[in-house]
């Protein structure tokens, strides 16, 4: 496998992605009751298509999420649920890699949303409890509870601030005790990811799962052309990558996952494509 080989299946990827319009950008969401996810994979395709040097189809794509921005800076899993502070960093990322400053309205306003999470440990809420309230469930503490995953990703996409700061101080203090697992996901990488901590867990045949280690590895500047190897076998042949399950929710009450909560796979395999694309690319730059 060489820098060719693996120019050419993240070009696979692109094509694969660009088979949709930002309005199909829909995943894990025919089981569910509360439909699929728009923004929240509008954001993440956006980014990935930037990265991989799709930027053509960036400025439409980035239009449409800013249609989807709330009165209160949030975006929302989708246009039927209220907004909350994963997608809305998600939309905050993609907005800075399309050349949005932190000063600009749309992203002023959806940190201020974000921050809002914050609590007293630290730690971002995924929701507000009005919001999971609008929803129609009477309990909800455990979505409106410190979550390692929205906290890791917000350490990262938040500007410096003290509410960065304490958001990186909970992930770490979360990781010291081995209590930094994801809340709606089943990969032991996705928080390790963010942070940018690795430690001896397995790594699953999962293309996201697979995906996040590596691009793990790639910030921590590690070439891996084993595992590199793995997620590339695994491209088929429209460009995409298989059906990845990593997304799970627990119920509103939850305070933990476990072994018995919803897990929901990408049908569309946008998600499983992204990972896996953007993984490959900054591998191929470590080769």
């Amino acid at each position: 496998m060489n820098t060719k080989s693996l120019h050419e299946a993240t070009s696979r990827s692109v094509e694969y992605l660009l088979n949709f319009e930002p309005g199909s950008y829909r995943d894990f969401g025919d089981q569910l009751s509360h439909g699929a996810s728009l923004a929240w994979t509008i954001a993440c395709v956006a980014s990935t298509l930037k990265e991989l040097g799709a930027t053509w189809r960036l400025k439409k794509m980035t239009d449409f999420l800013l249609s989807l921005q709330g009165s209160e800076g949030e975006w929302s899993y989708n246009t039927i649920v209220p907004g909350d502070a994963d997608s809305t960093l998600r939309a905050i990322q993609c907005l800075l890699k399309a050349g949005y400053s932190y000063d600009s309205t749309p992203v002023a306003k959806g940190v201020w949303f974000v921050v809002k999470h914050q609590q007293a440990d630290g730690g971002i809420a995924t929701f507000l409890p009005e919001a999971v309230a609008s929803l129609g469930y009477n309990n909800y503490e455990g979505w409106t509870a410190s979550h390692s995953c929205v906290t890791a990703l917000a350490s990262r996409i938040l500007p410096r601030s003290p509410a960065q700061k304490r958001a990186r101080e909970f992930v770490l203090s979360r990781l010291r005790k081995g209590q930094a697992g994801a809340y709606w996901w089943l990969s032991p990488w996705y928080v390790r990811y963010e942070a940018g901590v690795r430690n001896g867990e397995p790594i699953s045949n999962d293309p996201v799962d697979l995906g996040l280690y590596l691009l793990l590895q790639s910030k921590l500047k590690i070439a891996d052309p084993y595992n590199l190897h793995r997620l590339w076998s695994l491209q088929l042949e429209d460009g995409g990558f298989p059906v990845s399950h990593q997304f799970r929710i627990p119920r509103p009450d939850q305070l933990s996952p476990t072994p018995e909560d919803e897990v929901v796979p990408d049908r569309s395999r946008i998600l499983a494509t992204s990972a896996a694309g953007v993984a490959l690319e900054r591998q191929r730059k470590l080769h």
